[in-house]
């Protein structure tokens, strides 16, 4: 099972769990648990949809060719002019 199908069931479980609190079914001491584990659904499936972010390590690039003649001009003495 991907990450999408679990969002899916679980939205479906809190969309159902909503309508049966909304319904007035329930014993009104039961609405507030209810509510509780709608939110409890629709945060789970936020944090199984929400995507990891990757560290890339950055490799240090290879200066351009200008730079390092510039550097063995500047470590010669050499003024450019």
């Amino acid at each position: 099972m991907n990450a999408q199908n679990v969002a899916t069931i679980l939205l479906y479980m809190a969309v159902l769990f909503h309508l049966l609190g909304m319904s007035g079914w329930v014993v009104p001491s039961m609405t507030q648990p209810i509510q509780l584990a709608t939110l409890g659904l629709l945060l789970t499936a936020i944090f199984v949809l929400r995507k990891k972010k990757r560290k890339t390590k950055r490799r240090p690039r290879k200066p351009p060719a200008e730079v390092t003649a510039m550097l063995d001009r500047a470590e010669g003495g050499e003024s450019g002019h």
